[in-house]
């Protein structure tokens, strides 16, 4: 084994394209792991660069075509964790060291919360009142700042990151698939009041050499590291053809395009971000035929989902947590936020979608839409539906001229499809209520919990399910939501104008997808269903 370095050299490689810095992170780290190098810390910068965690979904998290149209290099990290938009208004920091001996028994997560806590010092010596939000984000009064990643290749570390000096709002928004969140009315405004930057917090611009001797100093004493320039024992500086060959082959590892045969999809959310997984079933549904994963969360190791997914491959649906509480162990997985228990839960949920698919007749892409909420519950689709007793319907899949747009009820006029889910839902007796806003739907759930509403069906766009999951998983109540497509506020980025319930595009239920669900929701004697009048009814 290798020694940790006496210090680590500090060197910059200055400005590069995205690609040149994901290589030369990942070779790195590989020559680090083989004792080929001394620890060291490089600065740099990045062109225009669209940066994807390790076990991302490139499809589900860039806006491919946007990059491609903007020279907008992409590029797939060493490290796992959420996209990123680089550009040279960001200062990059990557470290690569052979593990301290105090660093030995440190979970990623507390890695992460090192090297976060790492940046956040060094910016307080700016003068920056800089402090850390789980599990890797740097912030400055609750906006973000920068954000660290860490990789692990046997006993050596990359944890790297970067520091917005300036911040290219627009671009980054453009950019990246899953926006920031409440998006102001043009889009930008409110997504910089969720990010900052150094030279927003200061009254002059900060030379780059400052920010640099910052950094190092908050790592020198976080890290408890000794730094110095200079070289050393140090890698090539640039990576070579086969090396950039290889991390654009990389960026195609994970890629769910939709194309031929659509796959089952299903998603949870968990406390470090969002796990995804897709897949197809053997024809008599019993056994799984295949399966993907992808994940925005923090893990390690870096095959794990690989390792995994052939684990799973072939396996009968009867003995899939019996496989996974014994494959996760045995691989050591290391993941901020979930466990063995969350992979099987989204597991379940793929075997829910289908068997539910199959008792509608549904498609795959029409399985695709449904969003099921067990809560605590842990009951199935059909049994949900069983069980509703509440209709929730989004107001902006009402047509844009409707007077009831902007309004709690409908009129069943029969020109859109809301009313027809309202004519569905009044048929079974069904309460049914139109959300006009975010907080609307949080007030509206809690009042559901109060009064111990079983279970409810509803409609939204996957976006925002995943965005505003805490106030689903908050009032608890087990759901069935269907997706709705058409303009929506996230692709349109218009965010805080649905927030408000002020967006102007139309959304668009799918009639015959709510038909079919709806079949499995029972009708309701009109005391068990209550009493809920709306303007329309008057």
């Amino acid at each position: 084994m290798t020694p940790p370095s006496a210090f680590v050299r500090v060197v910059d490689t200055g400005l590069a394209g995205g690609g040149h810095n994901a290589a030369t992170d990942r070779a790195w780290l590989e020559l680090r792991a083989d004792g080929r190098c001394d620890d060291v810390l490089r600065f740099h910068l990045s062109q225009p660069t669209a940066s994807i965690g390790r076990h991302q979904a490139l499809d589900r998290e860039l806006r491919v075509d946007y990059c491609r149209q903007h020279g907008i290099e992409v590029v797939r990290r060493a490290t796992s964790g959420g996209a990123l938009y680089l550009d040279p208004g960001q200062l990059g920091f990557s470290l690569i060291v052979q593990r301290p001996a105090a660093w030995r028994d440190l979970a990623l997560a507390q890695l992460l919360e090192r090297g976060s806590a790492a940046v956040a010092a060094g910016l307080r010596q700016l003068g920056i009142v800089a402090t850390t939000k789980s599990p890797n984000d740097v912030e400055v009064g609750g906006r973000k700042i920068a954000a660290v990643f860490v990789a692990r290749r046997g006993d050596a570390v990359l944890l790297h990151g970067s520091v917005l000096l300036d911040a290219d709002v627009e671009t980054m928004l453009k950019a990246l698939r899953i926006p920031t969140e409440k998006l102001s009315p043009d889009g930008l405004a409110a997504a910089r009041e969720r990010l900052t930057a150094v030279n927003a917090c200061r009254a002059d611009p900060l030379p780059l050499a400052a920010l640099k001797a910052a950094l190092m100093n908050g790592i020198a004493e976080r890290l408890e590291l000794q730094l110095r320039g200079g070289v050393g024992a140090l890698p090539p500086a640039a990576p070579s053809p086969g090396q950039l060959a290889a991390e654009q082959a990389l960026v195609q590892s994970i890629v769910w395009d939709d194309s031929g045969e659509r796959k089952i999809e299903a998603f949870i959310r968990i406390a470090g971000g969002t796990l995804r997984a897709r897949a197809d079933f053997a024809p008599l549904g019993t056994r799984l035929r295949g399966v993907e994963f992808a994940a925005d969360a923090h893990l390690e190791p870096a095959d794990f989902c690989v390792e995994l997914q052939r684990a799973l491959e072939g396996l009968p649906l009867a003995q899939l947590g019996a496989r996974i509480a014994d494959f996760v162990p045995r691989h050591k997985l290391d993941a901020a936020g979930f466990g063995a228990g969350d992979i099987e839960q989204l597991l379940l949920q793929l075997v829910d979608k289908r068997q539910f698919a199959q008792q509608c007749g549904l498609g795959a892409v029409h399985a695709n839409a449904l969003m099921p909420f067990a809560g605590a519950a842990g009951l199935d689709s059909a049994a949900v539906l069983g069980k509703a007793s509440v209709m929730l319907v989004p107001y902006c899949a009402k047509p844009a001229w409707c007077e009831w747009r902007q309004r709690d009820g409908c009129t069943e006029c029969g020109r859109c499809e809301v009313g027809t889910a309202y004519t569905l839902a009044r048929e079974r007796n069904l309460q049914v209520t139109t959300i006009t806003n975010y907080e609307h739907l949080v007030a509206t759930l809690a009042a559901m919990k109060a009064r111990q509403v079983e279970a409810y069906v509803g409609m939204c766009c996957s976006n925002f399910f995943i965005k505003r999951y805490r106030a689903f998983a908050e009032a608890g109540v087990p759901a069935l939501l269907m997706d709705i497509s058409g303009s929506n506020c996230y692709e349109l980025q218009q965010e805080e104008q649905a927030y408000a319930g002020t967006f102007l595009a139309e959304s668009r239920l799918d009639a015959g997808l709510v038909t079919q669900v709806m079949k499995f929701v029972p009708r309701r004697a009109l005391s068990e269903a209550g009493t809920h009048e709306t303007a329309a009814d008057t």
